[in-house]
């Protein structure tokens, strides 16, 4: 899975745990407020809701952010790297002919793109289900621009609809002149004015606390995770209160009295038993209940710290449960910022150098976040322990970098493997044979002895004579550490007309553009995750 893919999924996993945890959180704490006796205001639980909302929405992204812009340090020292005691490498003194070697064919592992397959079947639910809300909210609009207009003020327009509907209100983003706001009225209103006038201010309320505009949150929301119940009862409730807010609104600000506003709430339920449902964005007059009429006579709290409090307190419970999700999700991944950090903290100097790009990162968390990378690289480190003295002698005795080592790693797991072994390897390409995984031709130019009688590849101390000879022949040639790493895998022959045809000497650019394979960046991971073993941890 790609850097970018990872990321999206980690925060499409982390939103879905957050809202159904946020809404649970907050009506716990509404109720336990209420039986202390200090009930929050209609339009206080609102607010509360709405920014629990946002808070489930928008902490899973700003927390990645912020751990891309501040990467963790590395939790480890120099005392912990096999590589902790290397000297500078000296400038190549050798200019050493042209070899031939057998290049190494790339094979490409396939598997089912699960997660693909995932992403496809999630958006294209999301799709169909905001398609066809935005469907019927286009139908609805047609409905609207045909309706006789009471009023209109501004981009506010105020139509009549057929007797027995419910009133609703609703909001479209159209150019001017053309009106976006819409309070639709049933035609009956028009024969009593106090009646008329209160639905009007009610609708109006809704246009007033962006709740027509907010809606559409709600219809984004329920095509995103239409299979978690929880987000729409999240959508409801939201919704539930959005009607009890504009009831206080009301009543609260003198604009009318609770008695006539009771009557015109029944008065609306009982002519609109049988309407039918409204789209999912469009802010209907919702029938009232026995909660709503008596919210109407009950005294409302003014102020605003309980409100607070409690969306303090939920956001301090959200933002570790954030992280939880995202470190569950995302398991042992490490971030580009993550890994230049642990790059640049655990470079020896003179040692091989580490270049991260995604490529390198993507290798990285293949290595440490997969079961078969840990247990491959846990294998490889545990085998080092015990040819490392013999290889780090001989490559200190030709002024090698100790970093190379990782070069065995990836090849054998640091294993004396005989040609026919079946165990894995980490390197694409043709199989060798040996810790460093020679192949026949190349272990013959060196000098070892390769036939029916006896493979010398699979004598450690005379492979790794071979294996620092070949290094220090390839640095001479290109100058260069991973230039020299991409022609121990493909060849030197390969390297040569990749270089003379792009005019490039860019290792990693030539790998992303697909001039060389990966094995590269594969090295330079398992470099990393030898000079930081507690990445395995």
């Amino acid at each position: 899975m790609s850097a970018l893919a990872s990321t999206w999924t980690t925060g499409y996993v982390s939103v879905a745990l957050l809202l159904p945890l946020g809404y649970a959180l907050l009506r716990a704490a509404l109720a336990l407020l209420g039986r202390l006796g200090f009930p929050l205001s209609a339009r206080q639980t609102l607010w509360a809701g709405r920014v629990t909302l946002a808070l489930a929405l928008l902490l899973p992204p700003a927390c990645m952010s912020v751990r891309g812009l501040v990467p963790t340090g590395p939790l480890f020292t120099f005392d912990r790297s096999v590589v902790r005691l290397t000297t500078r490498l000296p400038e190549p003194a050798w200019n050493a002919p042209p070899r031939a070697t057998v290049p190494r064919p790339t094979e490409t592992p396939t598997s089912f793109p699960v997660g693909l397959a995932v992403a496809l079947l999630l958006g294209t639910a999301t799709g169909v289900h905001c398609a066809r809300e935005l469907r019927q909210h286009l139908r609805l609009l047609r409905q609207l621009d045909a309706l006789p207009r009471v009023r209109q003020v501004g981009r506010v327009a105020v139509v009549l609809l057929d007797t027995g509907a419910t009133a609703f209100s609703t909001w479209f983003p159209r150019p001017v002149p053309h009106p976006s706001a819409w309070v639709a009225v049933p035609a009956h209103l028009l024969e009593d004015p106090a009646a008329l006038r209160m639905t009007v201010l009610h609708e109006l309320q809704h246009h007033r606390q962006r709740d027509t505009v907010l809606a559409y949150v709600r219809l984004l929301l329920d095509g995103l995770f239409f299979w978690n119940p929880a987000v729409r009862a999240f959508g409801r409730w939201l919704a539930t209160c959005q009607e009890l807010a504009c009831d206080e609104a009301l009543v609260s600000g003198g604009k009318a009295r609770p008695h006539d506003y009771a009557r015109c709430l029944l008065d609306a339920a009982l002519r609109a038993s049988g309407s039918p449902p409204l789209p999912v964005s469009v802010t209907g007059m919702a029938h009232p209940t026995t909660r709503r009429i008596e919210m109407l006579f009950q005294s409302r709290p003014s102020r605003n710290h309980r409100a607070l409090g409690l969306v303090a307190t939920i956001a301090l419970t959200l933002v570790p449960l954030t992280l939880w999700a995202q470190s569950a999700t995302r398991g042992r991944a490490v971030t580009l910022a993550e890994a230049q950090s642990l790059a640049r903290s655990s470079q020896p100097e003179g040692d091989l150098p580490v270049v991260m790009d995604e490529l390198v990162v993507e290798k990285l968390n293949h290595l440490v976040t997969t079961p078969k990378g840990r247990a491959f690289m846990k294998k490889a480190l545990g085998n080092l322990a015990t040819h490392r003295e013999a290889l780090t002698r001989t490559l200190r005795a030709r002024g090698l970098p100790e970093g190379l080592l990782a070069v065995a790693m990836v090849e054998s797991a640091v294993s004396n493997m005989p040609e026919t072994s079946t165990s894995p390897s980490l390197a694409p390409g043709m199989r060798g044979a040996g810790v460093w995984m020679f192949i026949p031709s190349t272990a013959r130019q060196y000098g070892l002895q390769v036939d029916a009688e006896r493979d010398e590849r699979l004598d450690v101390a005379r492979e790794t004579e071979a294996a620092a000879a070949l290094f220090s022949d390839l640095h001479g040639r290109y100058g260069d550490w991973r230039l020299a790493l991409a022609a121990y895998n493909q060849g030197d022959k390969k390297v040569d007309e990749v270089l003379s045809a792009t005019g490039l000497r860019d290792a990693s650019a030539l790998a992303r553009a697909g001039h060389l394979n990966d094995y590269v960046s594969t090295v330079q991971a398992g470099l990393l995750v030898l000079r930081n073993p507690h990445l395995l941890d």
